[in-house]
């Protein structure tokens, strides 16, 4: 070192304190059925629709959509059945109470300490910059779940988990710490030339509805079970240990030319795992005594229809069979008793699928190059910069393994790049950018999404009139761009959104 070195130490202290909350109600009247008369619903509530014109810029939306549908006024629909029928008690209030509701308290402490140091290394100039934060965050997740008490087969193939109006507020708790290093360092080997180089632990925490307690089921299930959700208040954060670095040089004031390599090596992964348990001791009623008494009788069918009806006609402990205002059984279209069976002690338990999200031990390395060039030419005001990223990974998702079996893969892994001219002298800015992404897997798992490549004009334009006082005007997607997903193959289209070109403008004043 020589006495042109220096060195400062910065350090402090972050507390963060988030709270979460969501919350939903539900209302349901197992009238699939429908209740009334067509003469009971007026005409006017319903307006035709055409679509294919609602899907410019989408092709093939002129020959593949059907020409029109019929909507209706949902709020006017919901309003008249009540009064009629009294669907949500007649009163004129369809409004669910809230019967889940989660909420999520994390508290984060950050102390860190940074030490920055300038001096000479073989003559020439260096950087080097040191430090860590230790980071230590507590997550408190309290569920107010309703509290399943029973079953009820509804329909052919349609079973309803039925609720208490009670509901338990049940608190779960988990912690994680880590300490993140981080080292960053430059030299300017060469007159206008710096080589950089860093290494560091970085972290991305779990989503929130994967982090929130307490255990949903599915409101319906089929015959063979259900399903249901759990959260895992207890995950830890993703970690990434990362190295950069990178070349530039400065050819010109406001012209240089980059290149850089990065590695990331990324482990506490949150994969997704499904459990099949029995959960609040609820019970199949479609695998019980009256079950099998009904397919004997009827010659060991496995119509659910005519068993439903035989159960309804011959039983009555546990069935709730539906009748019109004169007490006759109301019948569907094939003459079939309708109502509810509901599930009994002697019944088999309902077996539910329960995805709970977890950390896996996998882990997963991405790298790639950065090339980069800004020029200015001369000093016209105009200029070009030119970027491209190149990123790859080892985790790929595999379309011809099985598709009933889960994989670990990274999302969101693609190249890019952009082109942008601009100008910019005597108080007037304006740039054209050309923005590109390629081809990437979105998630999905086992069923894989993959994005298309895309990209996109935008162009803006400003003028200082005096110093504070600026005119802008932008627009996004000038050519009106779309974009479009798919599953394993590109005819499977997931969806295909359509794109419209944005336009604004103001004035920016600042003092």
């Amino acid at each position: 070192m020589t006495a042109a070195s220096s060195i400062s130490i910065d350090f402090g202290f972050s507390y963060v304190n988030n709270q979460v909350r969501s919350a939903y109600g539900f209302v349901q009247n197992d009238t699939w059925g429908g209740v009334g008369t067509p003469a009971d619903l007026p005409d006017d509530l319903f307006e035709r629709v055409t679509l294919p014109d609602k899907f410019r810029g989408v092709n093939g939306a002129q020959d593949g959509i059907i020409p029109a549908y019929y909507r209706f006024d949902f709020e006017r629909m919901v309003d008249l059945l009540d009064s009629r029928f009294g669907i949500c008690g007649g009163d004129g209030n369809c409004l669910a109470s809230f019967e889940a509701d989660r909420r999520i308290t994390e508290k984060t402490i950050s102390p860190f300490i940074q030490v920055n140091n300038t001096f000479d290394l073989l003559g020439r100039r260096t950087h080097l910059i040191a430090g860590v934060r230790y980071d230590q965050t507590t997550v408190n997740s309290a569920s107010l779940t309703p509290i399943p008490v029973g079953t009820a087969w509804v329909a052919q193939g349609e079973f309803n988990v039925v609720y208490s109006t009670e509901s338990d507020f049940l608190p779960n708790k988990g912690s994680y710490d880590n300490w993140l290093p981080a080292v960053d360092f430059d030299i300017e080997v060469l007159d206008n030339v710096k080589l950089r180089a860093s290494y560091s632990h970085t972290i991305t925490r779990a989503d929130y509805n994967s982090l929130q307690g307490g255990l949903t089921l599915n409101r319906q299930f089929g015959i063979a079970g259900g399903g249901g959700l759990q959260g895992n208040p207890n995950l830890v954060p993703f970690l990434s240990k990362n190295i950069d670095v990178s070349a530039e040089w400065y050819y010109a004031p406001t012209s240089y030319v980059s290149a850089g390599y990065f590695r990331k090596n990324v482990s506490n992964f949150i994969n997704s795992q499904e459990v099949q348990r029995s959960a609040f001791d609820l019970r199949n009623p479609a695998n019980g005594p009256r079950f099998r008494a009904a397919q004997a009788a009827l010659g060991g069918t496995t119509d659910t229809g005519r068993i439903r009806d035989y159960i309804l006609r011959n039983f009555t402990q546990g069935v709730e069979v539906a009748r019109n205002a004169a007490g006759a059984p109301i019948l569907d279209v094939n003459g079939y008793y309708t109502g509810r069976i509901l599930g009994l002690p002697e019944d088999g338990l309902v077996d539910f699928r329960i995805g709970t999200p977890f950390n896996s031990d996998q882990t997963a390395t991405l790298n790639g190059f950065e090339f980069a060039i800004q020029h200015s030419f001369w000093e016209t005001g105009f200029g070009t910069i030119l970027n491209y990223t190149i990123v790859r990974g080892d985790a790929k998702f595999n379309n011809a393994l099985d598709p009933n079996v889960g994989q670990f893969a990274l999302a969101g892994l693609s190249d890019s790049a952009n082109a942008v001219l601009f100008y910019d002298k005597n108080g007037l800015q304006s740039r054209v950018a050309y923005n590109w992404r390629d081809k990437f897997y979105a998630g999905g798992n086992p069923n894989p999404l993959y994005v298309e490549a895309y990209g996109q004009v935008d162009a803006s334009i400003s003028y200082e009139f005096r110093k504070g006082l600026t005119l802008f005007a932008e627009a996004i997607n000038l050519t009106g761009e779309g974009r479009r997903g798919h599953r394993r193959n590109e005819n499977f289209v997931t969806f295909a959104q359509p794109g419209f070109a944005r336009y604004t403008g103001g004035v920016r004043f600042s003092f």
